[in-house]
């Protein structure tokens, strides 16, 4: 067996955050803060069942499976688990658990192994998608946080993030060697990834934030969409899209030349769209 790419142990812990010293009257009252960390700690705190449906579909390999279940996974519940405890610190109360149980309930059904990748090399350049997205999610998080601690939780979230980019990035490398695609195939599915980013689970989670919070009022795809527009605003000013393009970019290992004029077009035109 190679080693794992990235098995060291976790840098961080919830418990080395300094939830004591947390300055609530800069956040409590910031709807859109309260929203985003609470949804974003459903999303991430179900990474249990994300692992074991990845571990279902790379069921033969000890390497990818080895890092899922003793890396990737377990340090993605702790980005929930601290997120949860922020949320709880700020919000207490919020009744986080049952928001979390709806959102379970109700994504549960889109998350399976069979809506996969097609292939295991194109779902570890698709992981790499993701992992980009998660890193310039809390990038974005700790830049724009009114609150300091909060930026320092996001800031951890972030790094682990980079790595966990790292880890598949490796895993995909490898299968790129033994089972190779083309760019071009490689392309179409990290475009398909990059147009799943306002996914199911993003919906779902803020809308069982609302269910919570309001309880008897409607949370349409209207007021989803609103609130994603909000967010965009910060988007504008703190997201890190060079960085993000530059990961994007790196399966498809574009000749020097090419990935240099890439990258400013590419920028450019997203931030336009956003």
């Amino acid at each position: 067996m190679q080693a794992i790419p990235g098995s060291s142990g976790p840098r961080w812990s919830v418990d080395d955050v300094a939830y004591d010293q947390v300055d609530r009257a800069a956040i409590v009252d910031q709807l859109d803060w309260f929203y985003l960390v609470t949804a974003s700690s459903f999303v991430e705190i179900l990474s249990d069942l994300y692992a074991r449906n990845l571990g279902d579909y790379y069921a033969g390999d000890e390497d990818a499976c080895a890092w899922l279940a003793h890396k990737w996974g377990p340090e993605e519940i702790q980005h929930g688990e601290a997120l949860k405890r922020y949320v709880q610190t700020v919000w207490p109360d919020f009744d986080w658990q049952r928001g979390f149980d709806g959102f379970q309930a109700d994504y549960t059904p889109y998350c399976q192994t069979a809506l996969l990748g097609p292939t295991r090399t194109l779902e570890m350049a698709a992981r790499c998608v993701v992992e980009t997205g998660t890193a310039s999610f809390y990038a974005m998080l700790r830049d724009a946080s009114p609150e300091p601690v909060l930026a320092t939780v996001a800031g951890h979230i972030r790094d682990d993030e980079i790595g966990h980019y790292k880890g598949f990035y490796r895993f995909y490398r490898d299968y790129q060697r033994r089972d190779p695609h083309s760019r071009w195939r490689v392309t179409r599915e990290i475009w398909r990834r990059v147009v799943e980013v306002d996914s199911e689970d993003a919906f779902l989670a803020v809308k069982n934030v609302s269910v919570v919070h309001k309880p008897g009022a409607a949370f349409t795809r209207e007021d989803f969409r609103a609130f994603r527009d909000r967010i965009r605003a910060w988007m504008r000013v703190y997201y890190p899209f060079q960085s993000a393009v530059k990961m994007l970019l790196k399966p498809l290992d574009l000749p020097g030349p090419l990935q240099r004029f890439a990258i400013p077009l590419i920028v450019g035109g997203v931030r336009r769209i956003v």
